[in-house]
């Protein structure tokens, strides 16, 4: 089969997409069948043989890329609520696959056949509408008739059209309204610029949706399969929240995770020795494009009369930053080694977004830089994203001559 190749009987998709649940094949990055939740439990059923079942377009061999899946999802957006000093928007749609990333291992999560939604969680600063990262898993507590339904972490994840949010699969017993209480934890991640002292405490907030015939009817009809001859293509699908501009979305008042273009970034640019930045864009590893920068002695982000190394990994196409990442950078100069081993934590900026940086007392015009990824994105994935930035060789870039 080729790449493009179906695993599931798609041409049924429209009926069977009209029952509750879904369900979709996959392999671990060893090439063997793993189906959990994601905890450690196997799901029952393998889409042929479950009742609830939902063929979703799967592809036997997908490239070990950002690619375009089957399908675009549809989902129902609820008002956003103040969380602390966050605003997170909720959004549901029906129970689908995802792949939760350990290390340089994927495991895929396949829904139980049976009811349910998939919940999501975007978070952001109502200030300056930078979205927060990951790295703090909010808890929600749904109740039906005040009685506990499920109570869980939501996964960090990243996908094409939501970007950076949280998100799980979770089953309902029955029809009606249902309440979510969300906790959101302090964040963790060091911070720098208009954003150093906020969201130390968290946040809760309480929102409603009604789960029934009419809602998994609507989240079923918006769905939008691709045309065949692209599933597999490079390439990413728009996303659906965002403002103005290239990554503007179809919900303008939910903010998307997009980074700023490269050009945008301050201070001297790192380049591939061996490529032409005017044409061949940032250097990448893993399918990953990083922005690499010197920003000047007396930025903000240096100390003293350091420079500050600027590392912003993101997707290729819709500039989603790439979080939970470690990386450390060595420096060498005319064959010398420089600095060895410098560690560059990740650091949320108003200005800058999402990236990992730390000041660096030389830094010269011809002096080499290799970055070394450690460890890859630790963000669950959506289709589309689930074989990128595993593979992620060192990065070679070279401060610029004059």
């Amino acid at each position: 089969m080729n790449r493009r190749s179906i695993l599931r009987r798609t041409a049924a998709l429209p009926v069977a997409l009209a029952l509750a649940g879904c369900s979709a094949p996959g392999t671990g990055t060893d090439g063997t069948d793993e189906r959990t939740d994601g905890r450690g439990n196997e799901v029952p059923g393998n889409g042929e043989e479950s009742a609830g079942s939902v063929p979703i377009p799967m592809l036997d061999d997908p490239p070990d890329a950002v690619y375009l899946p089957g399908h675009r999802k549809s989902m129902r957006m609820l008002e956003p609520i103040a969380a602390g000093d966050s605003m997170v928007a909720p959004m549901l749609t029906y129970p689908h696959p995802f792949w939760v990333v350990t290390g340089t291992d994927r495991e895929l999560v396949e829904p139980a056949a049976d009811r349910g939604i998939h919940l999501m969680l975007v978070r952001w600063d109502p200030e300056t509408g930078v979205v927060l990262p990951v790295d703090a898993e909010p808890r929600v507590t749904i109740t039906h008739d005040g009685d506990e339904v499920a109570s869980r972490r939501l996964w960090p994840m990243l996908s094409q059209e939501m970007g950076v949010h949280f998100g799980d699969n979770l089953s309902l017993r029955e029809d009606g309204t249902h309440t979510v209480d969300i906790e959101l934890p302090p964040l963790p991640t060091r911070r720098t610029g208009s954003l150093a002292e906020r969201f130390t405490d968290g946040g809760t907030a309480t929102f409603e949706f009604t789960y029934d015939q009419a809602f998994r009817e609507d989240v079923v009809d918006g769905l939008e399969l691709l045309d065949r001859e692209r599933w597999g293509d490079r390439g990413a699908l728009e996303p659906m929240t965002g403002g103005d501009g290239e990554t503007a979305g179809t919900h303008s008042e939910i903010p998307y995770s997009a980074l700023p273009p490269a050009d945008e970034y301050p201070g001297t640019r790192l380049v591939d020795p061996n490529a032409d930045p005017a044409t061949d864009g940032p250097p990448r590893s893993g399918d990953a494009a990083f922005v690499v920068t010197l920003l000047e002695p007396g930025s903000r982000l240096a100390d003293g009369e350091d420079r500050y190394l600027l590392v912003s990994p993101r997707t290729p196409y819709n500039r989603v930053p790439l979080p939970a990442m470690s990386l450390r950078a060595d420096v060498e100069r005319d064959g010398d080694p420089i600095v060895d081993a410098l560690e560059l934590p990740e650091t949320l900026d108003a200005e800058y977004g999402l990236h990992y940086g730390a000041s660096l007392a030389s830094g010269r015009r011809g002096d080499s830089v290799t970055i070394f990824i450690d460890s890859p994105p630790q963000a669950t994935r959506h289709q589309g994203y689930e074989t990128a930035f595993f593979e992620m060789e060192p990065l070679d870039v070279v401060v610029p001559p004059a």
